[in-house]
Protein backbone atom coordinates (compact mmCIF):
# COMPACT_ATOMS: atom_id res chain seq x y z
CA UNK A 1 0.00 0.00 0.00
CA UNK A 2 1.26 3.24 -0.86
CA UNK A 3 1.59 5.62 2.25
CA UNK A 4 -0.69 8.60 0.76
CA UNK A 5 -3.06 6.40 -1.11
CA UNK A 6 -5.22 3.44 -0.42
CA UNK A 7 -4.12 1.68 -3.27
CA UNK A 8 -1.58 -0.10 -4.21
CA UNK A 9 1.84 1.70 -5.44
CA UNK A 10 1.67 0.39 -8.80
CA UNK A 11 4.98 0.92 -11.02
CA UNK A 12 3.42 1.59 -14.42
CA UNK A 13 4.86 -0.80 -17.38
CA UNK A 14 5.75 0.41 -20.78
CA UNK A 15 2.64 0.12 -22.17
CA UNK A 16 1.15 2.66 -19.45
CA UNK A 17 4.46 4.93 -19.44
CA UNK A 18 3.73 5.44 -23.35
CA UNK A 19 -0.27 6.15 -22.39
CA UNK A 20 1.03 9.08 -19.68
CA UNK A 21 0.98 12.29 -20.54
CA UNK A 22 4.93 12.94 -19.31
CA UNK A 23 3.34 16.36 -17.27
CA UNK A 24 4.91 15.13 -13.37
CA UNK A 25 2.94 14.47 -9.94
CA UNK A 26 0.40 17.41 -8.88
CA UNK A 27 -1.99 17.76 -6.13
CA UNK A 28 -4.73 20.15 -5.15
CA UNK A 29 -6.23 21.22 -1.85
CA UNK A 30 -9.45 20.10 0.00
CA UNK A 31 -10.62 23.16 1.33
CA UNK A 32 -11.57 22.79 4.97
CA UNK A 33 -15.08 24.35 4.42
CA UNK A 34 -15.79 21.36 1.74
CA UNK A 35 -18.97 19.97 2.18
CA UNK A 36 -18.99 16.24 0.56
CA UNK A 37 -21.57 15.90 -2.19
CA UNK A 38 -22.40 19.64 -2.22
CA UNK A 39 -20.21 20.71 -5.15
CA UNK A 40 -19.35 18.54 -8.36
CA UNK A 41 -15.97 20.45 -9.00
CA UNK A 42 -13.77 17.58 -7.81
CA UNK A 43 -15.18 15.04 -10.20
CA UNK A 44 -14.42 17.87 -13.24
CA UNK A 45 -10.97 18.51 -11.31
CA UNK A 46 -10.26 14.80 -11.23
CA UNK A 47 -11.06 13.95 -14.37
CA UNK A 48 -8.82 17.23 -15.76
CA UNK A 49 -5.81 16.79 -14.22
CA UNK A 50 -5.46 12.92 -15.09
CA UNK A 51 -5.64 14.11 -18.46
CA UNK A 52 -2.68 16.10 -17.87
CA UNK A 53 -0.69 14.70 -15.13
CA UNK A 54 0.68 11.14 -14.21
CA UNK A 55 -0.41 11.26 -10.85
CA UNK A 56 -3.23 13.64 -8.87
CA UNK A 57 -2.53 13.92 -5.29
CA UNK A 58 -6.31 15.28 -3.21
CA UNK A 59 -4.33 16.93 -0.18
CA UNK A 60 -6.91 17.06 2.76
CA UNK A 61 -6.21 19.97 4.86
CA UNK A 62 -9.39 19.82 7.78
CA UNK A 63 -6.53 19.44 10.55
CA UNK A 64 -5.48 23.43 9.19
CA UNK A 65 -9.32 23.86 11.05
CA UNK A 66 -7.69 23.52 14.51
CA UNK A 67 -6.65 26.91 14.27
CA UNK A 68 -9.94 28.51 14.05
CA UNK A 69 -11.48 25.54 15.92
CA UNK A 70 -9.11 25.09 18.78
CA UNK A 71 -9.74 27.83 20.87
CA UNK A 72 -13.03 29.83 22.21
CA UNK A 73 -11.96 33.32 21.72
CA UNK A 74 -14.96 34.97 22.73
CA UNK A 75 -14.26 34.63 26.04
CA UNK A 76 -12.48 37.31 28.32
CA UNK A 77 -9.79 34.48 28.35
CA UNK A 78 -9.45 32.18 25.66
CA UNK A 79 -10.08 28.50 26.53
CA UNK A 80 -8.36 26.09 24.37
CA UNK A 81 -10.42 22.96 23.68
CA UNK A 82 -8.01 20.57 21.44
CA UNK A 83 -9.38 16.99 22.16
CA UNK A 84 -12.84 18.35 20.61
CA UNK A 85 -11.44 20.20 17.46
CA UNK A 86 -9.46 17.21 16.90
CA UNK A 87 -12.33 14.73 17.12
CA UNK A 88 -14.00 16.71 14.60
CA UNK A 89 -11.19 17.20 12.28
CA UNK A 90 -10.91 13.25 11.99
CA UNK A 91 -14.58 12.77 11.57
CA UNK A 92 -14.52 15.78 8.56
CA UNK A 93 -11.64 14.41 7.42
CA UNK A 94 -13.03 10.67 6.79
CA UNK A 95 -15.99 12.06 5.16
CA UNK A 96 -14.37 13.70 2.40
CA UNK A 97 -11.81 10.80 2.39
CA UNK A 98 -14.97 8.32 1.58
CA UNK A 99 -15.96 11.19 -1.26
CA UNK A 100 -12.83 11.18 -2.74
CA UNK A 101 -12.82 7.30 -2.64
CA UNK A 102 -16.28 7.39 -3.96
CA UNK A 103 -15.39 9.60 -7.01
CA UNK A 104 -11.82 7.70 -8.39
CA UNK A 105 -14.01 4.45 -7.92
CA UNK A 106 -15.92 5.64 -10.86
CA UNK A 107 -12.65 5.46 -13.37
CA UNK A 108 -11.51 2.74 -14.92
CA UNK A 109 -9.54 0.10 -13.08
CA UNK A 110 -6.63 1.21 -15.06
CA UNK A 111 -6.49 4.93 -14.18
CA UNK A 112 -7.36 4.62 -10.20
CA UNK A 113 -3.58 4.17 -8.81
CA UNK A 114 -2.78 7.62 -10.26
CA UNK A 115 -5.08 8.95 -7.92
CA UNK A 116 -3.80 9.45 -4.23
CA UNK A 117 -5.39 10.78 -1.39
CA UNK A 118 -3.66 11.86 1.98
CA UNK A 119 -4.39 14.09 5.11
CA UNK A 120 -2.27 16.62 6.34
CA UNK A 121 -0.70 14.39 8.99
CA UNK A 122 0.61 11.86 6.40
CA UNK A 123 3.12 14.94 5.57
CA UNK A 124 3.92 16.13 8.66
CA UNK A 125 7.44 14.51 9.57
CA UNK A 126 11.11 15.83 10.17
CA UNK A 127 11.02 17.41 6.36
CA UNK A 128 7.72 19.69 7.34
CA UNK A 129 9.16 20.37 10.83
CA UNK A 130 12.72 21.89 9.56
CA UNK A 131 10.86 23.74 6.80
CA UNK A 132 8.15 25.19 9.28
CA UNK A 133 10.56 26.18 12.38
CA UNK A 134 12.91 28.13 9.71
CA UNK A 135 9.26 30.15 8.77
CA UNK A 136 8.81 30.49 11.98
CA UNK A 137 12.02 32.28 12.60
CA UNK A 138 11.66 34.31 10.29
CA UNK A 139 8.28 35.11 10.77
CA UNK A 140 10.46 36.31 14.59
CA UNK A 141 13.28 37.92 13.42
CA UNK A 142 12.60 38.89 9.64
CA UNK A 143 10.66 42.35 8.74
CA UNK A 144 9.46 42.00 4.93
CA UNK A 145 7.78 38.25 5.61
CA UNK A 146 6.83 39.23 9.41
CA UNK A 147 5.22 42.34 7.51
CA UNK A 148 3.09 40.24 5.14
CA UNK A 149 1.93 37.65 7.72
CA UNK A 150 0.70 40.57 10.15
CA UNK A 151 -1.10 42.07 7.12
CA UNK A 152 -3.00 39.05 6.76
CA UNK A 153 -4.09 38.15 10.27
CA UNK A 154 -5.44 41.71 9.65
CA UNK A 155 -7.34 40.92 6.50
CA UNK A 156 -8.35 37.62 8.33
CA UNK A 157 -10.48 40.23 10.80
CA UNK A 158 -11.71 42.28 8.13
CA UNK A 159 -13.03 39.68 6.29
CA UNK A 160 -15.13 39.19 8.69
CA UNK A 161 -13.60 35.75 9.31
CA UNK A 162 -12.76 36.08 12.81
CA UNK A 163 -14.72 36.18 15.81
CA UNK A 164 -14.08 37.10 19.53
CA UNK A 165 -10.89 39.26 20.81
CA UNK A 166 -9.10 40.36 18.08
CA UNK A 167 -5.82 40.36 18.92
CA UNK A 168 -5.85 36.80 19.64
CA UNK A 169 -7.83 35.41 16.22
CA UNK A 170 -5.00 37.72 14.27
CA UNK A 171 -2.30 35.46 15.81
CA UNK A 172 -4.24 32.51 15.30
CA UNK A 173 -4.44 32.85 10.98
CA UNK A 174 -0.42 34.35 11.26
CA UNK A 175 -0.02 30.80 12.61
CA UNK A 176 -2.18 29.26 10.43
CA UNK A 177 -0.53 30.77 7.43
CA UNK A 178 2.81 29.78 8.00
CA UNK A 179 1.63 25.92 9.16
CA UNK A 180 -0.30 26.42 5.34
CA UNK A 181 2.98 27.53 3.59
CA UNK A 182 5.49 25.06 5.34
CA UNK A 183 3.13 22.26 4.14
CA UNK A 184 2.88 23.71 -0.07
CA UNK A 185 6.57 23.47 0.62
CA UNK A 186 6.87 20.56 1.72
CA UNK A 187 4.56 18.60 -0.82
CA UNK A 188 5.14 20.44 -3.70
CA UNK A 189 9.32 20.67 -3.66
CA UNK A 190 10.27 18.25 -1.55
CA UNK A 191 7.02 15.41 -2.20
CA UNK A 192 7.93 16.05 -5.65
CA UNK A 193 4.28 17.50 -6.58
CA UNK A 194 5.53 20.19 -8.55
CA UNK A 195 2.39 21.32 -10.26
CA UNK A 196 -0.50 22.74 -7.82
CA UNK A 197 -3.57 23.86 -8.35
CA UNK A 198 -6.06 25.65 -6.95
CA UNK A 199 -9.79 27.26 -7.62
CA UNK A 200 -8.52 30.53 -7.19
CA UNK A 201 -5.12 33.04 -6.79
CA UNK A 202 -1.81 31.02 -4.60
CA UNK A 203 -1.80 32.50 -1.61
CA UNK A 204 0.05 35.87 -1.24
CA UNK A 205 2.60 34.26 1.27
CA UNK A 206 3.34 31.52 -1.28
CA UNK A 207 3.53 34.08 -4.43
CA UNK A 208 6.15 36.54 -2.73
CA UNK A 209 8.39 33.72 -1.42
CA UNK A 210 8.43 32.50 -4.83
CA UNK A 211 8.86 36.00 -6.41
CA UNK A 212 11.64 36.55 -3.91
CA UNK A 213 10.26 39.50 -1.97
CA UNK A 214 11.79 37.66 1.43
CA UNK A 215 15.39 37.15 -0.19
CA UNK A 216 16.25 40.68 2.11
CA UNK A 217 15.38 38.82 5.04
CA UNK A 218 17.48 35.62 3.99
CA UNK A 219 14.05 33.84 3.36
CA UNK A 220 14.49 32.01 -0.20
CA UNK A 221 12.60 28.66 -1.83
CA UNK A 222 16.48 27.65 -1.98
CA UNK A 223 17.37 28.47 1.60
CA UNK A 224 14.06 26.49 2.63
CA UNK A 225 14.67 23.32 0.84
CA UNK A 226 18.40 23.53 -0.37
CA UNK A 227 17.65 23.26 -4.14
CA UNK A 228 15.91 25.59 -6.89
CA UNK A 229 12.26 25.96 -6.50
CA UNK A 230 9.95 23.43 -8.87
CA UNK A 231 6.58 24.15 -7.87
CA UNK A 232 4.57 25.72 -10.23
CA UNK A 233 1.09 27.19 -9.38
CA UNK A 234 -1.99 26.73 -11.48
CA UNK A 235 -5.39 28.34 -11.26
CA UNK A 236 -8.29 25.68 -11.94
CA UNK A 237 -11.49 27.34 -13.56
Amino acid sequence: MSPLSLAPAITPDSTTRLRLVSGGRSFISVPVDHTPGESPWLVTAMHELLATHDRVLFLLVTELGDYDGGADLRADHPVLRPAATAERAVEVTMSQWRELEAIRGTLPASETHRVQIASWSHFIDPSFAAVWRHLLTAFGVGIAFRRDVLRLGRKYLKDGRGQGVAAPVARVACLRAIESLAMRLRVAELAGYHHEYGRGRDAVLAARLYAGAYATDGLTVESLIGEAPQRRYHQLG
